[in-house]
């Protein structure tokens, strides 16, 4: 039981931080994918809403199609730079 505690707050641990690194997430999302949970799954359990999981599902799709194009092995997602606000004149 004491086991089962650590892997629950594990998990719980790896899932708060997914929100702080974009490859953690789209790792995660791909996870949940290849277990074939629900979008509604998905967004209860990573707290996010349907937008941020499309949008991992597109980073992590760019990714493979990249690694079938190169033949090698997918390479981690770069997070995207935020763009600036244009300074007002």
């Amino acid at each position: 039981m004491l086991d089962q505690a650590k892997a629950v707050e594990k998990r719980l641990k790896r899932l708060r931080m997914a929100k702080l690194s974009k490859d953690l997430f789209d790792e995660i999302v791909d996870e949940m994918l290849k277990e074939k949970r629900s979008l509604m799954e998905m967004m209860a359990e990573l707290d996010v809403d349907d937008q941020a999981i499309y949008d991992a599902q597109e980073r992590i799709a760019k990714r493979s199609t990249n690694a079938a194009k190169t033949g090698g092995e997918a390479a981690p997602a770069k997070a995207a730079p935020e763009k600036k606000a244009a300074k007002a004149k």
